[in-house]
C-alpha cells in the first residue's frame, strides 16, 4: 500500500515537471525518466551523478531538505557539474 502511495506520487511528479529539476542557482536541468526517478528517491544529504540532457554533461545532484517554522520544509537539489571523468580521461592521456 505505501509503494503504491509512493508510486502515484512520484507518477504525478514526474507528469507535472517532465523531468526537469530547478536548481539551488535556479538553473533548468532536465533527466531521463529513469534518472529522474533515481533524484526523486534520493535521501537528504546525499548526491549521484547523472547525464543532463539539457546540457550533455555529467552532474552531480545532491538533494539538501530544508526546514522553515513558517512555510515547512522544501526539497534543494544542488547541481554541479562532474568532472570526475574528465579529469580520469586526461591523467591517462
Amino acid at each position: 500500500m505505501f509503494t503504491t502511495i509512493i508510486n502515484v506520487l512520484f507518477s504525478a511528479s514526474l507528469f507535472i515537471t517532465g523531468g526537469h529539476v530547478l536548481s539551488s542557482n535556479l538553473k533548468l536541468h532536465h533527466y531521463t525518466d529513469k534518472d529522474y526517478e533515481e533524484i526523486w528517491h534520493l535521501k537528504n544529504k546525499t548526491s549521484i551523478s547523472k547525464n543532463c540532457t539539457k546540457h550533455s554533461e555529467l552532474e552531480s545532484i545532491k538533494k539538501v531538505r530544508r526546514h522553515r517554522p513558517d512555510s515547512g520544509s522544501t526539497n534543494v537539489y544542488i547541481v554541479t557539474k562532474d568532472d570526475t571523468l574528465n579529469k580520469e580521461g586526461n591523467e591517462s592521456e
